[in-house]
C-alpha cells in the first residue's frame, strides 16, 4: 500500500507512525518545517535504511502569497507519489484546507486528537479554525480517535460519521532508551508539558504541599511552559518544593528528566489523550492520572498508575502517596509501564491496526461493500 501522511502538529507522533508503517508500505511523510525541528530534532535528518520519504514545508500564513506554493507542492506531491490513502492529522492550516479540496480523488483518514476543545486557551479557537474545523470533519472516509470513550462521545458529537470512526490508541513517544533506569529520585514529582488551564497545575501545586505538610518528602518538578503558568509563577519560584524549568522541552533534555521522575503527575480536569501518558510509558514510569477522557484506558488502575476524580486534591495527593511511599509498587509498575509500550500500545501494534483503517476508508470510498464488509470484519 502507498499512504501519504500529513501533519502540520503532532510531528513526532505521526514521524514514529510512518516508522512502523513504511515497514510493510511505501510511506510519504509531509510536515511543517517549524513544528517538526521542535519536536523531532535531528531525526529529521535522513538516515541510513529510513524507508520512507520526508517533505517538510514552511509555515506560511494566509496573508502570506508563498502560502500558495504550499499548496502547489502538496498537491503535486501527492499526486506524483499516487496514494491509495492520504491520512491527515486534525491539525488545520489554510494551505491544507485548500490542498484537500483538490485532491478529493483519493480515499482521506483523519485522526482528531481532541473532539472536543479543551477548556481555557483552547477553548478560544479562532473564527477560522473553527470554519475549517466543520468541514474538514465532513470529509474523511474514516476517522482515527484516541480510545472507545472518546469514540462514544465522537459518535454522538459527529453523527454523520458515526459508522466511520475507529478507536486506536495513542503510542509512546520518544526514542525508545537503550537500557531502563529505575534509579529515580524518590519523591520526585514530574509535572510536564504545555500549562494550560486544563492541565490542572494547580491542583498539582496544592498535592505537593499537601504531601510536604505530611511529612511525605516530595519535590514537584514543572517541566515545560504555558500561559497558566503565569497566574502560579510566584508561588512555584518562591517555594523550595518545587523547581521550575520554564522553557519548552526539547528531544535531548526529555530522558535526563523523565529518568528522575519517581512518578508522573496529570491532574488534568479535561482531555481526551495525553502525550505526557505516552512519553511515561516509553520511559517505564508509573503515572497518578486524572480519570478523565480515554487515559483510563492507557494508565491501567493498580498497573501502571492510578486513577483520581479531576479536582479533587486530597485524593491526588493519596495516590501519590501510596506510590511514593512504597517502592516495590513503583518498580511493578514501571515495568509493567515498558510492556504496554512494547505490546499492546507499540508502534508495530498500532500501524497494523492502521493499516486495517485505510483498508475502511478505501472501501468507503468505493462504495464496496463486499471490501466494507471484508476490512471491518478485521476489528
Amino acid at each position: 500500500m502507498k499512504i501519504t501522511l500529513i501533519s502540520f502538529h503532532f510531528s513526532e507522533y505521526t514521524f514514529l507512525l510512518a516508522k512502523a508503517l513504511s515497514v510493510r508500505h511505501e510511506v510519504q511523510l509531509i510536515l511543517n518545517q517549524k513544528n517538526a525541528e521542535r519536536e523531532l530534532g535531528d531525526r529529521l535528518n535522513p538516515v541510513e535504511g529510513q524507508q520512507f520519504e520526508i517533505i517538510v514545508l514552511p509555515d506560511y500564513g494566509l496573508k502570506n502569497p508563498l502560502m500558495l506554493f504550499n499548496i502547489f507542492n502538496i498537491v503535486s506531491r501527492i499526486k506524483r507519489f499516487s496514494p491509495d490513502v492520504v491520512h491527515c492529522q486534525e491539525a488545520i492550516t489554510d494551505y491544507l484546507m485548500a490542498a484537500l479540496l483538490l485532491l478529493r480523488k483519493y480515499p482521506l483518514v483523519l485522526t482528531i486528537h481532541d473532539h472536543i476543545p479543551h477548556s481555557g486557551i483552547d477553548s478560544q479557537a479562532r473564527k477560522r479554525i473553527i470554519f475549517y474545523q466543520q468541514r474538514l470533519r465532513h470529509m474523511p472516509d474514516v476517522v482515527i480517535v484516541h480510545g472507545d470513550r472518546i469514540k462514544n462521545e465522537s459518535e454522538k458529537l459527529l453523527p454523520w460519521l458515526q459508522d466511520r470512526i475507529v478507536a486506536i490508541p495513542h503510542g509512546p513517544l520518544g526514542e525508545a532508551p537503550e537500557m531502563h533506569d529505575e534509579q529515580w529520585e524518590s519523591g520526585n514529582l514530574l509535572f510536564f508539558g504545555r500549562i494550560e488551564q486544563y492541565k490542572g497545575l494547580r491542583y498539582f501545586i496544592d498535592a505537593v504541599k499537601v504531601l510536604n505538610s505530611e511529612n511525605v518528602a516530595v519535590k514537584g518538578v514543572i517541566a515545560g511552559t504555558g500561559r497558566d503558568l503565569e497566574n502560579y509563577r510566584d508561588e512555584i519560584e518562591s517555594d523550595s518544593q518545587f523547581e521550575l524549568i520554564d522553557r519548552y522541552i526539547d528531544d535531548q533534555e526529555i530522558p535526563g528528566i523523565f529518568n528522575k521522575a519517581n512518578v508522573v503527575v496529570l491532574p488534568y480536569t479535561d482531555a481526551t489523550q495525553s502525550g505526557v501518558v505516552a512519553l511515561a510509558l516509553r520511559f517505564g514510569r508509573p503515572i497518578v492520572a486524572s480519570e478523565v477522557g480515554s487515559i483510563g484506558e492507557v494508565v491501567r488502575e493498580g498497573f501502571n498508575g492510578l486513577l483520581v476524580p479531576p479536582k479533587d486534591v486530597p485524593a491526588l495527593a493519596d495516590a501519590i502517596k501510596k506510590l511514593v511511599n512504597n517502592s516495590q509498587v513503583t518498580t511493578l509498575m514501571a515495568q509493567n509501564a515498558r510492556v504496554l509500550a512494547s505490546t499492546e500500545l507499540s508502534w508495530e501494534t498500532i500501524a497494523e491496526k492502521t493499516e486495517k483503517a485505510y483498508q475502511i476508508a478505501i472501501a468507503n470510498k468505493l462504495g464496496d461493500a463486499a471490501l466494507l464488509q471484508s476490512a471491518t470484519g478485521k476489528y
